[in-house]
């Protein structure tokens, strides 16, 4: 797995906003000083993350952003899904096809059902982790993170898409 700059950048973004306590705001200036990130950067990707409903914006002198939704309610895998980053299977098909219009593999494709386990992993990883976990500390995701994975251990496995 993949993450981009924009990715990490704009979590560590939505952490600065998550932290703030409840209807108060924090600045473009604030976060991207923080984060060590330039100003028009930060701006860029608080606006994309304005944009996929996950942040509002305050105007006026005690202007910022502040979360849309309680940090309990805002999940790793939406803020990652806002910034463009998880892939569906059935991308991964499309985008590896050689010189062909289709996949040679089309039906019956033993690699697909890799692909899928693998993105069903991650998706429902990120989707088990709420903001509200990421603000503890490290320990303590880890323990999240232990807790997740016996959780999708004792799920049967699933086996997805097809062409």
């Amino acid at each position: 797995m993949k993450i981009t700059a924009l990715e990490e950048y704009g979590l560590r973004c939505m952490l600065r906003v998550a932290e703030q306590p409840p209807g108060e705001s924090i600045s473009a200036q604030a976060v991207a000083d923080l984060e060590g990130m330039s100003l028009p950067y930060t701006q860029k990707i608080l606006r994309t993350l304005s944009q996929g409903g996950l942040i509002d914006s305050r105007r006026g002198a005690q202007g910022g952003f502040l979360l849309a939704a309680p940090a309990d309610e805002v999940s790793l895998g939406d803020v990652i899904r806002v910034l463009g980053g998880l892939f569906e299977v059935e991308e991964i098909c499309e985008r590896h096809t050689g010189e062909l219009e289709r996949c040679a593999r089309g039906c019956g494709c033993s690699i697909r059902p890799v692909w899928s386990y693998i993105s069903n992993f991650v998706i429902e990883t990120l989707d088990g982790i709420s903001l509200a976990t990421l603000l503890a500390d490290e320990a303590s995701v880890r323990r999240h993170l232990s807790r997740q994975h016996l959780t999708h251990s004792e799920r049967p496995s699933t086996q997805s898409s097809s062409h």
